[in-house]
Order: structure tokens, then C-alpha cells, then sequence
């Protein structure tokens, strides 16, 4: 019988073990822009999630019909190349957090969230606030 409980005890550690393992190697981490420059290579690295605040007047389409921007945390300024759909909500000062990579301090990216407010502006001019 303890044998058993012994057996039992460790295959269910292994399993949670197994578990964490997985977990944590799926894990994309969200960086800000200063962290990144901390934190990873900056001049070539694996794909993580960068985000800042769009710069204002850095917005700029490119002859790839790419999508070229900067964005900050209000102390470092990373230029960003998007290929990818843009979201409505995407505009100058709103806050974004993109999927990419870095390659020659230039960061890469193809899938973009907005970060918004809970405030919402009806077409009247009503303002409601939507909270959970």
C-alpha cells in the first residue's frame, strides 16, 4: 500500500510538472518598450508582444502598403513595420500591444490589438461608460 501511494503521489507530480512545463513554453511575453530593449536582443529575436502608446505624427504607409509607426512607453520609442489587418480602433496616442519580432532594432509585426477605454460616444455625442 505505500508503495502505491508513493507510485501514485509521483506520477501525479510528474503530471503537474509536465503541465507547468507546457504552459510557461507557450507563454508569449507582453514587454514594454523599455523592458524590451532591457530584456531581449533587440537586434534579432523570437516572436514576443511589444506594447506602448502610438507616437503622435508617426504614422506612415510604406510602398509595401505596410504599415510603419512608432510606439513608446514614454521613455523609449520603437519603430514598428506592420503587415497585418488594422483594427478600427487604431489611431495616434491609443494604446497598442503588438505580436512580432526584432530585427535590426526594428520591430516586425503581423497581428495588432487596441487598447481602448471602457468610454463610449454614441453617434448623438452621448458619452456612456461600459464597465464589467
Amino acid at each position: 500500500m505505500n508503495k502505491n501511494f508513493i507510485f501514485i503521489l509521483f506520477g501525479i507530480s510528474l503530471i503537474i510538472y509536465s503541465s507547468v512545463q507546457i504552459a510557461s513554453s507557450n507563454t508569449i511575453f507582453y514587454y514594454t518598450t523599455t523592458e524590451a530593449y532591457e530584456n531581449v536582443d533587440v537586434s534579432e529575436s523570437e516572436r514576443l508582444k511589444l506594447g506602448g502608446f502610438v507616437v503622435s505624427d508617426s504614422v506612415a504607409k510604406t510602398n509595401n502598403a505596410e504599415t510603419r509607426f512608432t510606439v513608446t512607453d514614454g521613455n523609449k520609442i520603437v519603430t514598428i513595420i506592420f503587415d497585418g489587418f488594422i483594427p478600427d480602433l487604431f489611431q495616434e496616442e491609443m494604446g497598442v500591444i503588438l505580436d512580432g519580432y526584432f530585427q535590426n532594432e526594428i520591430f516586425y509585426s503581423d497581428d495588432m490589438l487596441v487598447k481602448h477605454d471602457n468610454e463610449y460616444i454614441s453617434e448623438d455625442g452621448q458619452t456612456y461608460n461600459v464597465e464589467n
